[in-house]
Protein backbone atom coordinates (compact mmCIF):
# COMPACT_ATOMS: atom_id res chain seq x y z
CA UNK A 1 0.00 0.00 0.00
CA UNK A 2 3.08 2.06 0.74
CA UNK A 3 4.71 1.68 -2.36
CA UNK A 4 1.18 2.74 -4.19
CA UNK A 5 0.76 5.85 -2.49
CA UNK A 6 4.75 6.64 -3.00
CA UNK A 7 4.04 6.12 -6.96
CA UNK A 8 0.81 8.18 -6.51
CA UNK A 9 2.90 10.96 -5.21
CA UNK A 10 5.70 10.96 -7.93
CA UNK A 11 2.74 10.89 -10.57
CA UNK A 12 0.79 14.19 -8.65
CA UNK A 13 4.35 16.26 -8.15
CA UNK A 14 5.08 15.42 -12.33
CA UNK A 15 1.81 16.74 -13.40
CA UNK A 16 2.31 19.78 -10.94
CA UNK A 17 5.51 20.43 -12.75
CA UNK A 18 4.24 19.75 -16.30
CA UNK A 19 1.30 21.94 -15.61
CA UNK A 20 3.10 24.53 -14.54
CA UNK A 21 5.13 24.33 -17.96
CA UNK A 22 2.56 24.64 -19.78
CA UNK A 23 1.96 28.07 -20.14
CA UNK A 24 6.14 28.81 -21.03
CA UNK A 25 5.81 26.39 -23.81
CA UNK A 26 2.33 27.13 -25.17
CA UNK A 27 2.23 30.63 -25.57
CA UNK A 28 -0.98 30.85 -28.01
CA UNK A 29 -3.71 32.62 -26.09
CA UNK A 30 -6.36 30.54 -28.06
CA UNK A 31 -4.96 27.30 -26.60
CA UNK A 32 -4.66 28.29 -23.13
CA UNK A 33 -8.55 29.22 -23.43
CA UNK A 34 -9.38 25.87 -24.75
CA UNK A 35 -7.39 24.01 -21.88
CA UNK A 36 -9.07 26.13 -19.26
CA UNK A 37 -12.56 25.65 -20.61
CA UNK A 38 -11.22 22.15 -20.22
CA UNK A 39 -10.24 22.37 -16.49
CA UNK A 40 -13.57 23.62 -16.03
CA UNK A 41 -15.29 21.02 -17.64
CA UNK A 42 -13.09 18.01 -15.59
CA UNK A 43 -14.29 19.33 -12.45
CA UNK A 44 -17.43 18.98 -13.47
CA UNK A 45 -17.04 15.49 -14.43
CA UNK A 46 -15.04 14.55 -11.32
CA UNK A 47 -18.26 15.03 -9.09
CA UNK A 48 -20.29 13.20 -12.23
CA UNK A 49 -17.76 10.10 -12.29
CA UNK A 50 -18.27 10.13 -8.22
CA UNK A 51 -22.15 9.90 -8.91
CA UNK A 52 -22.70 8.01 -12.08
CA UNK A 53 -19.24 5.82 -12.17
CA UNK A 54 -18.42 4.82 -8.33
CA UNK A 55 -22.14 5.09 -7.08
CA UNK A 56 -24.61 4.14 -9.81
CA UNK A 57 -26.92 6.77 -9.72
CA UNK A 58 -26.99 8.68 -13.70
CA UNK A 59 -27.28 12.47 -13.74
CA UNK A 60 -28.67 14.65 -16.58
CA UNK A 61 -29.19 17.99 -14.77
CA UNK A 62 -25.50 18.62 -14.05
CA UNK A 63 -25.72 21.78 -16.32
CA UNK A 64 -28.18 22.89 -13.72
CA UNK A 65 -25.63 22.75 -10.65
CA UNK A 66 -23.27 24.44 -13.18
CA UNK A 67 -25.68 27.10 -13.69
CA UNK A 68 -26.22 27.69 -10.07
CA UNK A 69 -22.41 28.09 -9.10
CA UNK A 70 -22.02 30.52 -11.79
CA UNK A 71 -25.48 32.60 -11.21
CA UNK A 72 -24.73 32.48 -7.25
CA UNK A 73 -21.24 33.58 -7.61
CA UNK A 74 -21.66 36.68 -9.93
CA UNK A 75 -25.08 37.22 -8.35
CA UNK A 76 -22.96 38.28 -4.84
CA UNK A 77 -20.48 39.41 -6.38
CA UNK A 78 -22.54 42.15 -8.39
CA UNK A 79 -25.09 43.11 -5.83
CA UNK A 80 -23.01 42.61 -2.12
CA UNK A 81 -20.01 42.94 -3.76
CA UNK A 82 -18.51 39.77 -2.55
CA UNK A 83 -15.20 38.99 -3.13
CA UNK A 84 -14.78 35.75 -5.69
CA UNK A 85 -13.38 33.69 -2.59
CA UNK A 86 -16.04 34.59 -0.45
CA UNK A 87 -18.73 33.64 -2.75
CA UNK A 88 -17.00 29.84 -2.97
CA UNK A 89 -18.19 28.70 0.58
CA UNK A 90 -22.02 30.10 -0.43
CA UNK A 91 -21.86 28.32 -4.02
CA UNK A 92 -20.98 25.12 -2.17
CA UNK A 93 -23.72 25.75 0.06
CA UNK A 94 -26.25 26.43 -2.46
CA UNK A 95 -25.12 23.88 -4.27
CA UNK A 96 -25.28 21.22 -1.71
CA UNK A 97 -29.03 21.94 -0.78
CA UNK A 98 -30.11 21.58 -4.36
CA UNK A 99 -27.82 18.31 -4.27
CA UNK A 100 -29.87 17.05 -1.79
CA UNK A 101 -33.51 18.24 -3.52
CA UNK A 102 -32.51 15.80 -6.06
CA UNK A 103 -30.62 13.05 -4.03
CA UNK A 104 -33.64 12.90 -1.43
CA UNK A 105 -36.21 11.72 -4.15
CA UNK A 106 -33.04 9.38 -5.65
CA UNK A 107 -33.60 7.03 -2.58
CA UNK A 108 -36.70 5.96 -4.45
CA UNK A 109 -35.78 6.49 -7.85
CA UNK A 110 -33.82 4.20 -10.35
CA UNK A 111 -33.24 3.72 -14.14
CA UNK A 112 -34.63 5.95 -16.91
CA UNK A 113 -37.08 7.33 -13.92
CA UNK A 114 -34.31 9.02 -11.82
CA UNK A 115 -32.76 10.20 -15.48
CA UNK A 116 -35.90 12.20 -15.70
CA UNK A 117 -35.78 13.66 -12.78
CA UNK A 118 -32.73 15.02 -13.04
CA UNK A 119 -33.49 16.06 -16.44
CA UNK A 120 -36.65 17.87 -15.01
CA UNK A 121 -34.17 19.58 -11.98
CA UNK A 122 -32.29 20.93 -15.32
CA UNK A 123 -34.84 22.12 -16.99
CA UNK A 124 -36.58 24.14 -13.98
CA UNK A 125 -33.50 26.51 -13.29
CA UNK A 126 -33.04 26.98 -16.73
CA UNK A 127 -36.31 28.16 -16.82
CA UNK A 128 -35.96 30.21 -13.42
CA UNK A 129 -32.85 31.96 -15.19
CA UNK A 130 -34.87 32.78 -18.54
CA UNK A 131 -38.06 33.76 -16.71
CA UNK A 132 -36.79 35.20 -13.18
CA UNK A 133 -35.80 38.60 -14.80
CA UNK A 134 -35.37 41.12 -12.03
CA UNK A 135 -32.55 39.07 -10.67
CA UNK A 136 -31.37 36.93 -13.51
CA UNK A 137 -32.13 39.29 -16.41
CA UNK A 138 -33.51 36.48 -18.46
CA UNK A 139 -32.68 35.98 -21.53
CA UNK A 140 -29.52 38.99 -21.86
CA UNK A 141 -27.94 37.38 -19.04
CA UNK A 142 -25.27 38.60 -16.90
CA UNK A 143 -22.67 40.55 -18.12
CA UNK A 144 -19.39 41.65 -17.37
CA UNK A 145 -19.14 39.86 -14.17
CA UNK A 146 -16.41 40.84 -11.81
CA UNK A 147 -12.15 39.22 -12.38
CA UNK A 148 -11.18 37.78 -9.32
CA UNK A 149 -8.10 39.32 -7.26
CA UNK A 150 -5.58 37.64 -5.96
CA UNK A 151 -3.54 39.36 -3.37
CA UNK A 152 -4.92 42.54 -4.57
CA UNK A 153 -4.17 41.94 -8.04
CA UNK A 154 -6.81 40.66 -10.55
CA UNK A 155 -6.68 37.92 -12.54
CA UNK A 156 -7.61 38.95 -16.15
CA UNK A 157 -5.65 37.32 -18.59
CA UNK A 158 -5.48 33.52 -19.97
CA UNK A 159 -2.21 32.74 -18.17
CA UNK A 160 -3.64 34.02 -15.16
CA UNK A 161 -7.02 31.94 -14.88
CA UNK A 162 -5.13 28.87 -16.28
CA UNK A 163 -3.41 28.82 -12.89
CA UNK A 164 -6.11 29.38 -11.43
CA UNK A 165 -8.56 26.54 -12.50
CA UNK A 166 -5.53 24.55 -12.91
CA UNK A 167 -5.08 25.24 -8.87
CA UNK A 168 -8.70 24.15 -8.21
CA UNK A 169 -8.28 21.12 -11.01
CA UNK A 170 -6.13 19.40 -9.07
CA UNK A 171 -7.37 20.07 -5.99
CA UNK A 172 -10.44 18.53 -6.83
CA UNK A 173 -8.47 15.89 -8.58
CA UNK A 174 -7.01 15.50 -5.39
CA UNK A 175 -9.86 15.41 -3.26
CA UNK A 176 -11.88 12.92 -5.40
CA UNK A 177 -9.33 10.42 -5.21
CA UNK A 178 -8.81 10.26 -1.70
CA UNK A 179 -12.64 9.64 -1.42
CA UNK A 180 -12.60 7.24 -4.23
CA UNK A 181 -9.83 5.58 -1.92
CA UNK A 182 -11.80 5.96 0.95
CA UNK A 183 -14.02 4.23 2.92
CA UNK A 184 -16.80 6.09 1.28
CA UNK A 185 -15.36 5.27 -2.67
CA UNK A 186 -15.65 1.83 -1.16
CA UNK A 187 -19.13 2.08 -0.13
CA UNK A 188 -20.43 4.24 -3.16
CA UNK A 189 -18.88 1.29 -5.25
CA UNK A 190 -20.46 -1.37 -3.19
CA UNK A 191 -24.45 0.38 -3.78
CA UNK A 192 -23.09 0.30 -7.74
CA UNK A 193 -22.26 -3.08 -7.80
CA UNK A 194 -25.24 -4.70 -5.92
CA UNK A 195 -27.83 -2.56 -3.59
CA UNK A 196 -29.85 -4.96 -1.94
CA UNK A 197 -26.11 -6.90 -0.96
CA UNK A 198 -24.98 -3.62 0.54
CA UNK A 199 -27.96 -2.90 2.17
CA UNK A 200 -28.26 -6.28 3.78
CA UNK A 201 -24.92 -5.68 5.29
CA UNK A 202 -26.18 -2.94 6.98
CA UNK A 203 -24.68 0.00 4.81
CA UNK A 204 -27.21 3.16 5.03
CA UNK A 205 -27.35 3.42 1.25
CA UNK A 206 -30.01 6.30 0.87
CA UNK A 207 -27.55 8.44 2.92
CA UNK A 208 -24.28 7.61 0.88
CA UNK A 209 -26.82 8.35 -2.44
CA UNK A 210 -27.46 11.94 -0.85
CA UNK A 211 -24.07 12.40 -0.35
CA UNK A 212 -23.05 11.48 -3.58
CA UNK A 213 -25.44 13.45 -5.09
CA UNK A 214 -24.45 16.53 -2.92
CA UNK A 215 -20.71 16.14 -3.79
CA UNK A 216 -21.53 15.82 -7.59
CA UNK A 217 -23.63 19.76 -7.31
CA UNK A 218 -20.63 21.15 -5.27
CA UNK A 219 -17.70 20.28 -7.99
CA UNK A 220 -20.32 21.41 -10.72
CA UNK A 221 -20.92 24.56 -8.14
CA UNK A 222 -17.40 25.55 -7.95
CA UNK A 223 -17.15 24.72 -11.84
CA UNK A 224 -19.78 27.30 -12.31
CA UNK A 225 -18.25 29.94 -10.10
CA UNK A 226 -14.72 29.42 -12.20
CA UNK A 227 -16.58 29.67 -15.68
CA UNK A 228 -18.52 32.96 -14.51
CA UNK A 229 -15.28 35.22 -13.78
CA UNK A 230 -13.54 33.46 -16.61
CA UNK A 231 -16.08 33.98 -19.52
CA UNK A 232 -17.16 36.95 -18.00
CA UNK A 233 -21.01 36.40 -18.92
CA UNK A 234 -24.24 34.09 -17.75
CA UNK A 235 -26.76 33.06 -19.86
CA UNK A 236 -29.48 30.77 -19.81
CA UNK A 237 -28.12 29.71 -23.21
CA UNK A 238 -24.81 28.09 -21.71
CA UNK A 239 -26.71 25.66 -19.34
CA UNK A 240 -28.55 23.60 -21.62
CA UNK A 241 -29.89 19.81 -21.88
CA UNK A 242 -27.29 19.30 -24.60
CA UNK A 243 -24.39 20.43 -21.84
CA UNK A 244 -25.43 17.93 -19.50
CA UNK A 245 -25.35 15.19 -22.38
CA UNK A 246 -21.65 16.44 -23.59
CA UNK A 247 -21.07 16.19 -19.35
CA UNK A 248 -22.41 12.75 -18.94
CA UNK A 249 -20.45 11.77 -22.75
CA UNK A 250 -16.94 13.22 -21.05
CA UNK A 251 -17.52 10.41 -18.16
CA UNK A 252 -18.37 7.83 -20.21
CA UNK A 253 -15.63 8.41 -22.65
CA UNK A 254 -13.20 9.10 -20.53
CA UNK A 255 -14.19 5.89 -17.73
CA UNK A 256 -16.86 6.74 -15.19
CA UNK A 257 -15.43 4.08 -13.19
CA UNK A 258 -11.97 6.41 -12.48
CA UNK A 259 -10.80 9.84 -11.49
CA UNK A 260 -8.40 9.92 -14.56
CA UNK A 261 -10.96 8.96 -16.96
CA UNK A 262 -12.79 12.39 -15.75
CA UNK A 263 -9.59 14.50 -17.12
CA UNK A 264 -9.37 12.23 -19.86
CA UNK A 265 -12.87 12.12 -21.10
CA UNK A 266 -12.85 16.15 -20.43
CA UNK A 267 -10.17 17.06 -22.20
CA UNK A 268 -10.91 15.12 -24.88
CA UNK A 269 -14.64 15.88 -26.11
CA UNK A 270 -13.63 19.83 -25.14
CA UNK A 271 -10.70 20.04 -27.46
CA UNK A 272 -12.94 17.49 -30.20
CA UNK A 273 -15.56 19.77 -29.84
CA UNK A 274 -13.52 22.97 -30.53
CA UNK A 275 -12.19 21.35 -33.80
CA UNK A 276 -15.32 20.28 -35.03
CA UNK A 277 -16.87 23.66 -34.22
CA UNK A 278 -18.19 24.40 -37.88
CA UNK A 279 -20.26 21.04 -37.27
CA UNK A 280 -21.68 22.33 -34.20
CA UNK A 281 -24.94 21.74 -35.24
CA UNK A 282 -24.72 18.45 -35.47
CA UNK A 283 -22.88 17.71 -32.02
CA UNK A 284 -25.27 15.49 -30.40
CA UNK A 285 -25.14 13.40 -33.17
CA UNK A 286 -21.40 13.11 -33.06
CA UNK A 287 -21.38 12.71 -29.42
CA UNK A 288 -24.06 9.71 -29.82
CA UNK A 289 -21.51 7.63 -31.90
CA UNK A 290 -18.78 8.46 -30.19
CA UNK A 291 -20.99 7.05 -27.11
CA UNK A 292 -22.03 3.62 -29.10
CA UNK A 293 -18.84 3.46 -30.36
CA UNK A 294 -17.10 3.69 -26.66
CA UNK A 295 -19.99 1.38 -25.27
CA UNK A 296 -19.77 -1.67 -27.47
CA UNK A 297 -15.44 -1.65 -28.03
CA UNK A 298 -14.65 0.36 -24.80
CA UNK A 299 -16.86 0.16 -22.20
CA UNK A 300 -14.31 0.91 -19.54
CA UNK A 301 -13.97 3.86 -21.33
CA UNK A 302 -10.29 5.27 -22.52
CA UNK A 303 -9.17 5.13 -18.97
CA UNK A 304 -9.80 1.29 -19.00
CA UNK A 305 -8.07 0.83 -22.85
CA UNK A 306 -5.07 2.84 -21.24
CA UNK A 307 -5.12 0.51 -18.48
CA UNK A 308 -5.52 -2.64 -20.19
CA UNK A 309 -2.51 -1.76 -22.29
CA UNK A 310 -0.71 -0.69 -19.63
CA UNK A 311 -1.72 -4.31 -17.72
CA UNK A 312 -0.66 -5.97 -21.03
CA UNK A 313 3.04 -4.47 -21.65
CA UNK A 314 3.80 -5.29 -17.93
CA UNK A 315 2.80 -9.10 -18.44
CA UNK A 316 4.80 -9.45 -21.82
CA UNK A 317 7.92 -8.19 -19.73
CA UNK A 318 7.70 -10.05 -17.16
CA UNK A 319 7.34 -13.24 -19.26
CA UNK A 320 10.36 -12.17 -21.14
CA UNK A 321 13.37 -14.37 -19.59
CA UNK A 322 16.57 -13.35 -19.32
CA UNK A 323 18.97 -14.41 -21.55
CA UNK A 324 22.47 -16.33 -21.00
CA UNK A 325 23.50 -19.02 -18.49
CA UNK A 326 21.49 -19.33 -15.33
Amino acid sequence: MSKVLSSAKEIFLFVVVLIGLVPMVLTNNYYLHIINLAGIYTLITLGLNLLFGYTGQVSMGQAGYFAIGTYVSALLMFNLQFSFWLTLPLVLITCAVGGAVIGIPAMKLSGPYLVLATVGFGEIIRLILLNWTPVTKGAAGLTGIPLPEFFGIKLSSEQDFYYLIMSFLLLGTYIAYRLAQSKIGRTFSAIREDELAAEAMGVPINRYKIAAFIISAMYAGIAGALYGCFSGVASPDNFTFEDSVGFLCMSVIGGSWSIAGAVIGAFMLTILSEALRAFQAYRLIIYGVILIFTVIYMPQGLAGLIQERKIRIVARLNTVKPSGRP
